[in-house]
């Protein structure tokens, strides 16, 4: 009887030594080449899973050619259950990313939505003070030389238009972010 025969016969004996010095390496190294070498404990996993599951049909087996087919087919059936699992949680992570993208532009066109609407209600000379220096991108000296302001003045009006939309922004914000959105 050769050794390959033996090791069936020893298996279903719950003889262990034969399968884990001359098939047990084999399988490992079938189980890394597609899970990849990093998933080395994942690999022994799907091994011993395989075993485990031989094991529990142990007397069925007529051939080692059979029992070794088995091991061979758990370990991939087990591998195809982990890329499955895997690519439904990356596929659940790019939706959660998706899913707070919108939610983020969504609190952005909000917040952008109270802006201006606070900056409408400044007072005339701070809101176009206001709209000069920030959305224009203007300095207090161009501002003042096109109003026929005095510099101090142009800073008088945008520190009144800032604090005004401080007091207006912080209690409306307030509002929209703890009002279950």
């Amino acid at each position: 009887m050769n050794w390959n025969a033996q090791i069936l016969i020893d298996f279903q004996k719950g003889k262990l030594d034969l399968l884990y010095r001359n098939v047990y390496p084999g399988l490992i190294l079938y189980a890394i080449k597609y899970l990849g070498e990093e998933s080395e404990f994942l690999a022994e996993d799907c091994v011993q899973n395989a075993i485990f599951s031989a094991w529990e049909r142990r007397n069925k087996f007529d051939s080692v050619y059979t029992f070794k087919a088995f091991l061979y087919m758990a370990i991939k059936n087990d591998i195809i259950s982990i890329h499955r699992k895997n690519s439904a949680r990356e596929r659940y992570v790019r939706e959660l990313e998706d899913a707070s993208c919108f939610a983020n532009s969504v609190i952005d066109q909000e917040a952008q939505t109270l802006l201006y609407s606070a900056i409408e209600e400044l007072p005339e000379k701070a809101k176009i003070v206001f709209e000069m220096s920030f959305m224009e991108g203007l300095k207090n000296v161009e501002i003042a030389e096109k109003l026929g302001l005095s510099d101090s003045s142009v800073k008088k009006y945008k520190a009144s238009a800032l604090d005004f939309l401080r007091k207006k922004l912080e209690s409306s914000l307030f509002l929209f972010l703890f009002s279950g959105l």
